[in-house]
């Protein structure tokens, strides 16, 4: 490894590799404080991370800053005994680099202390001229196929060489891993993170596959010919090669399910406590949750303009009445169309909600952990409750979708055998299987509960446009299999198609349910564990 330079900026002390002193050259000294210089450009912030553009090196060379905040008492203690986060990315990122693995190394790692204790730490990046992330690159519309598979099969080579290496970097997320230059005919990847990174002697192939299984949570604009492509660019030259390649898929995707489970539980929690991009505004009886960059005092004067105006009463079981109409609201400079839907109990000797009839707020914890899951869900802005005693009123705010058409009226427009039906059964049991990953339809499909969208691309995509029909399962201590949510949802659809389906198709979209779900696991099966073992980790000196 590369020897690192120390040197000292005010209260700062910066970690350079030897190689890139060159390219600072005196702008440490103007760095006493990064984030805080008026030519600080800050692109994204939180409650513990700032990441910021900091104008050009001595070189003309774009810089980046990564800044962390170590805010409590137990963190600063317990930074004594390890390591920053910013020193070790950039222990992490050399070490890959010596082991052969493609890297971008950050140019610096800077820690500023106050008594002893590290206060927050920083890491700085170049810009790559041309470079994109490979999330931005393959969910670019228009992108060719055969670029894209090449692309795909750069990023298996890539991930092969990291384990191979022993790097294992546990947030494997296509927004880590950048793509040098678009228009090369022969693609070049290199790994862009290194906070959630790991440096082993040796990785197993559980780990590998954990590893794979969290990369695999992609979404649906992944077709399996992309995935095989990946697995097989993966396991070429492997010693843990996987033979045939589609019991291996099917292997990756049952463990991709229960991590994509357990992160929307997670969000399903995380969205009513504010943070992580969800707000929270309470004043008095009334309670709002909504998506940050939206306005609540906004949101809530839409409610009382709505209460004002003539609504439709919408059927659905349960304790609630149901009631929608329309409204606008702003966002930047834009102005976007929203359904509101109004919940009221039906009953006059109404008591105030307990957790589990809280009808707005449950739709609102649903939507945004399918969408965590990277489900198609319709995006839920907001939800509002007013509970007053006696009286209760609850709102659901979600964006309008241009161009969605209602999936009965998309199966009554296709011939009953032509491949267009067969393709929209084909997702509609894709959609089905992939909720059963997280629980079940809570009422009958009516028009409405689920578009169709066909964009410019011509790819068919599904979407649960009501998520207050949806009951999320939050446990996983049942034996229950799930196989009766599943028939019970599948009876409610064909319902809902009625006599749009013969048996031909009603026999179809079964067979293309259960090929869909044969990989979604038990909402009482737990995995073995994937966690990486820190007992073959390599410790920095």
């Amino acid at each position: 490894m590369q020897r690192i330079l120390r040197k000292n900026a005010g209260s700062i002390t910066w970690y350079i590799p030897e190689d890139e002193e060159h390219t600072l050259g005196d702008k440490l000294t103007d760095l006493n404080d990064p984030i805080g210089k008026e030519t600080a450009t800050i692109h994204k912030k939180g409650r513990r991370k700032v990441f910021a553009s900091l104008g050009t090196t001595t070189n003309g060379e774009e810089v980046y800053v990564k800044a962390f905040r170590l805010s409590s008492l137990s963190l600063k203690l317990k930074h004594l005994f390890l390591r920053s986060k910013a020193l070790r990315e950039l222990m992490i990122g050399l070490t890959a680099l010596e082991r052969g693995v493609p890297v971008i190394v950050p140019l610096a790692a800077g820690e500023k202390r106050r008594m002893g204790l590290i206060v927050e730490c920083y890491t700085l990046l170049k810009k790559i001229d041309s470079a994109v992330t490979l999330r931005d690159y393959l969910y670019r519309e228009g992108v060719p196929q055969h670029r894209r598979s090449r692309v795909i099969e750069a990023l298996g080579r890539l991930a092969r060489k990291s384990h191979e290496g022993g790097i294992l970097q546990t947030d494997f997320a296509l927004n880590n891993f950048l793509l040098k230059d678009p228009n090369d005919p022969s693609p070049t990847v290199y790994i862009i993170d290194f906070e959630r990174t790991y440096v082993y002697n040796y990785i197993p192939e559980k780990m590998r596959n954990w590893t794979l299984a969290k990369l695999n949570r992609i979404g649906p604009d992944f077709s399996i010919t992309d995935k095989l492509r990946f697995l097989k660019a993966y396991s070429t030259g492997n010693d843990a090669n996987k033979s045939p390649l589609l019991p291996w898929m099917k292997e990756l995707d049952r463990h991709t399910n229960w991590i994509l489970r357990r992160d929307a539980q997670r969000i399903h929690k995380a969205c009513v406590q504010g943070g992580r991009g969800y707000k929270l505004y309470t004043d008095g009886h009334l309670r709002a949750y909504f998506l940050e960059g939206h306005n609540a005092e906004e949101l809530i004067r839409l409610t009382k303009d709505i209460d004002k105006e003539k609504e439709s009463a919408m059927e659905i079981p349960g304790p609630f009445k149901l009631y929608k109409t329309c409204g606008k609201i702003h966002i930047k400079d834009a102005e976007i169309e929203v359904d509101v839907f109004k919940f009221l109990p039906r009953s006059s000797q109404y008591s105030s909600p307990s957790v589990s009839t809280r009808p707005a707020v449950e739709a609102w914890q649903a939507a945004n952990a399918l969408t965590k899951a990277n489900l198609p869900v319709s995006q839920v802005i907001g939800a509002i409750e007013v509970d007053e005693g006696a009286s209760y009123r609850g709102y659901l705010i979600i964006k309008c979708i241009p161009g969605l058409k209602d999936l009965r009226t998309a199966i009554g427009e296709s011939q009953p055998r032509s491949e267009r039906r067969r393709v929209l059964l084909w997702h509609t049991a894709r959609l089905l299987a992939r909720l059963h990953n997280h629980g079940t339809l809570s009422a009958p499909i009516s028009a409405g509960d689920i578009g169709v969208q066909e964009p410019s691309s011509g790819r068919i995509q599904l979407n649960l446009t009501r998520p207050f029909k949806f009951t999320m399962a939050l446990t996983t201590a049942t034996d229950s299999t799930g196989l009766e949510d599943g028939n019970t949802d599948l009876n409610k659809l064909e319902a809902f198609l009625g006599d749009l389906m013969d048996g031909g198709g009603v026999e179809l979209l079964k067979k293309f349910y259960r090929l869909h779900s044969s990989n979604i696991p038990s909402h009482g099966e737990t995995p073995s564990s994937y966690t990486p073992g820190r007992w073959s980790m390599i410790r920095f000196p």
